[in-house]
């Protein structure tokens, strides 16, 4: 428990303290689109303005879910493969193991911190009135519905390229945000299009969500599919992992055989 300490110590300070900019940018920019479209794009009676930013707060606590597992946990991690950390740490004798915990938790951490921020702005700028224990329940979603895109943002972060993974960053946050309803209603989306929403993990937290600000049953549906994204999302991790793996060993013997041919 003490080494997952000390770890988890280390990673909060150079993730929070150092660079803030991860904090910010996972935090700021989904309250920045919340604003923007519930006080500056949206238009009705009080009681419909004050609905629709009850519901449209739950699309953006997931987004800022996305932003924080794809942008941030993704660049933090790779620079850790590229400096030399990750190598580092899988020859000591407790390997990765409290790495990986430490960087999943502070990244859950900072699901709920930015969760909690939304609906600070929800009450006290659109008066969305949430009873503590809506609040709580709230995070607990917004944290475990998160799991499947924090493993993505790991399986992201094993691209060797700091511009490829901005790419796949981008190709896959925007869209998934449009194709899922965080942005706009999904009824506006071609019939397809809906469909494929439907099954994300980002549609599933979301309607979860807004069922259970509602007042209404959480669907065991939507949470078997986000258990599902998740082990999926694990075993494409161990699938490219091995590969990796196999293809550096490969490498390297061919680099040998090259350098006593040589000699």
């Amino acid at each position: 428990m003490k080494k997952f300490l000390n770890q988890l110590q280390f990673d909060a300070k150079r993730l929070f303290l150092r660079n803030p900019q991860y904090t910010f940018f996972a935090i700021a920019m989904p309250i920045g689109f919340y604003i923007l479209f519930t006080k500056v794009m949206s238009f009705g009676t009080a009681s419909e303005m004050t609905a629709f930013a009850r519901s449209y707060m739950g699309s953006m606590i997931v987004y800022s879910v996305v932003i924080g597992a794809l942008f941030s946990l993704a660049a933090l991690m790779q620079h850790d493969r590229q400096v030399g950390l990750v190598q580092t740490l899988q020859l000591t004798p407790s390997g990765t193991t409290y790495y990986y915990a430490s960087l999943i938790t502070l990244m859950g951490l900072l699901n709920a911190l930015s969760a909690l921020a939304i609906m600070l702005v929800a009450v006290f700028v659109n008066q969305v009135t949430l009873s503590l224990t809506t609040g709580l329940g709230v995070l607990v979603i917004a944290v475990l519905g998160s799991i499947p895109l924090m493993i993505l943002g790991v399986l992201y972060s094993r691209v060797q390229s700091v511009e490829l993974l901005n790419v796949l960053s981008n190709l896959t946050s925007f869209p998934l945000a449009i194709i899922s309803g965080l942005w706009w209603p999904l009824n506006l989306l071609p019939t397809w299009a809906q469909a494929i929403g439907k099954v994300t993990p980002t549609y599933l937290t979301n309607h979860l969500l807004t069922r259970f600000l509602a007042g209404q049953s959480l669907p065991a549906h939507d949470m078997m599919g986000i258990a599902g994204w998740a082990g999926g999302m694990i075993i494409l991790l161990f699938v490219l992992a091995t590969w990796q793996k196999k293809a550096k060993v490969v490498i390297q013997h061919g680099s040998k055989e090259s350098q006593a041919s040589v000699q």
